[in-house]
């Protein structure tokens, strides 16, 4: 019984790293399969128009996932104790679909910008993120690039309240 116990104590709290094969194997997959979509509609537009969102929407895609697979390659001990222990939070998916119901719903009256900052700060406080320097410049920066990128390069009318 004693043996037992040290068994399932040595699952519960990993001692030395491991390496994540599997996370860099599915971001090489889904790299590849962005690419070749991308060069697929390339060969295939009669315009430019055709491609203009498709192309830098795979390349960011396929960048997003191969250091998502890099970054995951080793995993730490504390990372891994931290996610056995967040398995047993059911309620976070829950959370953040019902977060992007209502960020879909407030953006016409709050506008994109401000919709955006908030979003993506309420994402990453329920996701357990507490640095106010990494919340702030995720949900400041990540919402003024997104916003210069659809409101200013791709000329989408979207509602802004602050630009």
């Amino acid at each position: 019984m004693g043996n037992e116990m040290q068994h399932a104590e040595k699952f519960e709290r990993p001692t030395r790293s491991r390496r994540n094969w599997g996370a860099l194997s599915l971001a090489l997959v889904i790299a590849v399969v962005m690419i070749f979509y991308a060069v697929s509609v390339v060969e295939v537009a009669r315009r430019t128009t055709d491609w203009l969102l498709i192309v830098p929407g795979a390349a960011i895609g396929a960048a997003a996932a191969l250091w998502a697979g890099i970054a995951d390659i080793r995993t730490s001990p504390t990372v891994d104790r931290l996610v056995a222990a967040g398995r047993g939070e059911a309620a976070r998916p829950i959370i953040l679909i019902a977060l992007t119901g209502l960020y879909a719903c407030a953006v016409p009256w709050i506008g994109f910008d401000v919709g955006t900052v908030i979003f993506i700060l309420l994402c990453l406080l329920v996701q357990g993120e507490r640095c106010w320097w990494k919340l702030a410049l995720a949900s400041i920066g990540g919402a003024v690039a997104m916003t210069w990128v659809f409101v200013d390069l791709l000329m989408v009318r979207l509602p802004v309240l602050l630009v």
